[in-house]
Order: structure tokens, then C-alpha cells, then sequence
């Protein structure tokens, strides 16, 4: 079975995820039970997964819209770069610097340039309201021309960590990324299974109109806390569906690469304010010191 289709064997067709998805819709900042987070409504919209995600919350990841301008590629600096081989793929990748040059495993592109390695310690800790997190962007890259071209599904998401370079276990297989090393966050807990999902549109942003490359379009910030154990010169392997579910309105990819990035530097997200009270409170204290010193000295 080609690898771009192979999520077909373990879900139902698209029609029924639709009727799924009317029945049982998440709304941006509800916590009720249910299995869409729907982020096409006005920004600034998000909401996290209740239930049927790894672990299991709280707390729990929050996917979020983001308007970073600009966010093309060379500015927006992707570690996983990925597009079906036409439009309405299923679509899948993970970022790893094997497979290339060019054309990688599963859905990967541009290998080792724009997707590549990652580990740990590359990766900026966000505070939001007390909680830390690492934050991973997307720029989804749909055409934002009508209905069925600037919706996309984010069907699922699996983050691991391991202490040496595992893709080449993988390759081209999803049935196989959990040989990628210990799983530390995982949008659906099972494998091949996309009841979890999210839906975005390409064309709402909170700056404005954002169709193409050029802007994000979400945000995915996940609890520090499941890499407990993890050394920052760990991999980390980020892998992830897109396309899966097809909605009355569309949620297929249609067009150009996506791309996510790994946040590296908290200037490069909002901040609730709390971010640079840590940073104010750490230059005070560093200040301090150096008073201290020059005092001693004296």
C-alpha cells in the first residue's frame, strides 16, 4: 500500500469523520468532551483535547492561531518541511536529516535543509500562566481561494525522544514511528487513529488574511513536563498527519508545503506577560549580583 494512503486502512471514510465531527465539536476554550478543536472560527481561538490524547490531561496541550509575519521559508526556519504527492493527500512526515538530499521519507521534502534534526535542547521553554511549555508553529500554506482550498486538518501529532538517531527504523512506514524512541506526547494515544483533530483555516489569522506562505496559522504548545528524563542533546522527532478529514467545507491539502518550525527564541511568540516578568525578575537578580561584587570589592 503506498505510505501516503495507508491511514485509509485504519480509519472509516471521510464522509462518516465529517458526520463525526458535526456531532462532536470542541469549541475554542471548552473542555467538554469531544474530538475537534475548531480554530476557523474569528482569532484569537484555541482550545486543548480532554480526553484520548498521550498523556492523558491535565495538564494538556494547547493549539492555538498565531499570525508570526514574516513566516516564509528562510524567515520562518522549518525543521520539518512536507506535501502529498498531489492535492487531497493524505499527508504525513517527520523531521530527520536521513532519507535526503531532496525528496525524504514518507511525505518529506527539501531534506537536509528545511527538514532535518532536532533535539532538545534546541528548543525555547515558554510560560504561559505559570504553566512551561515548548511551542511548535505551523505554516499551513493553503491557497486561502474559496472554501475547500483554505481549511486544513491536523489529524494527529506524535512527539519522541530517543538518545540516537532511530529514522532510519522508520523511513517510510507509519505503522513503525513508535520505533522513533519513548513517546512523549501524542495528539490521539493510539496509533493510525485520528478521532482527535484539529481544523484550521488558512485565511484567518489575527493580523488578517494569511493564505499562502508567508504567515503561520497555529500554534501547539505542549506541557515541558512529558520530556521529564529527556537530555537536551536527545532527537526529538516530531511526526504528524494532515488531510485525513475531509469536511463539507474542505480540510484537505490543497496546495503548497507545510511547514513547522521549532519556537527557539520566546521573543518570537506573544507573551502573556509572564515570560518577561521571569526575564525582568533574572536581570534584577543578575544585577544584584553584580552590585554585590563591585560592593565586595570596594
Amino acid at each position: 500500500m503506498d505510505p501516503r494512503r495507508a491511514i485509509g486502512s485504519l480509519l472509516t471514510s471521510r464522509r462518516a469523520w465529517s458526520s463525526l465531527a458535526a456531532a462532536a465539536v470542541l469549541l475554542p476554550g471548552s473542555r467538554a468532551e469531544a474530538t475537534l478543536i475548531d480554530l476557523t472560527t474569528p482569532p484569537p481561538a484555541s482550545g486543548s483535547f480532554a480526553a484520548g490524547t498521550f498523556p492523558a490531561p491535565p495538564p494538556a496541550a494547547i493549539y492555538s492561531t498565531i499570525d508570526t509575519l514574516p513566516a516564509g521559508t528562510g524567515v520562518f526556519d522549518p525543521f520539518l518541511t512536507y506535501q502529498g504527492s498531489q492535492a487531497g493527500d493524505v499527508e504525513r512526515g517527520f523531521n530527520t536529516s536521513q532519507g535526503g538530499p531532496g525528496q525524504g521519507f514518507m511525505d518529506d521534502k527539501r531534506v537536509d535543509q528545511w527538514t532535518h534534526d532536532l533535539h532538545v535542547g534546541d528548543l525555547a521553554i515558554i510560560n504561559k500562566n505559570g504553566q512551561l511549555y515548548y511551542a511548535f508553529e505551523l505554516d499551513a500554506n493553503e491557497t486561502g481561494n474559496g472554501n475547500n482550498n483554505k481549511l486544513l486538518s491536523v489529524d494527529d501529532i506524535r512527539i519522541y525522544t530517543s538518545d540516537t538517531d532511530t529514522a532510519n527504523l522508520v523511513q517510510d512506514d507509519p505503522a513503525k514511528v513508535g520505533l522513533l524512541g519513548t513517546l512523549r506526547y501524542a495528539q490521539n494515544a493510539t496509533l493510525g487513529v485520528t478521532a482527535n483533530w484539529v481544523l484550521i483555516d488558512a485565511s484567518r489569522s489575527e493580523g488578517g488574511h494569511t493564505s499562502g506562505s508567508g504567515s503561520s496559522d497555529m500554534i501547539l504548545y505542549v506541557p515541558t513536563s512529558f520530556f521529564n528524563g529527556a537530555a537536551g542533546t536527545d532527537f526529538l522527532y516530531f511526526y504528524t498527519v494532515n488531510g485525513a478529514h475531509d469536511t463539507p467545507d474542505g480540510g484537505t491539502s490543497e496546495s503548497g508545503y507545510e511547514e513547522w518550525r521549532a519556537v527557539v527564541n520566546v521573543e518570537s511568540v506573544p507573551d502573556t506577560g509572564n515570560t518577561l516578568a521571569l526575564l525582568g525578575l533574572g536581570l534584577l537578580g543578575l544585577g544584584c549580583f553584580a552590585h554585590r561584587k563591585t560592593a565586595k570589592s570596594a
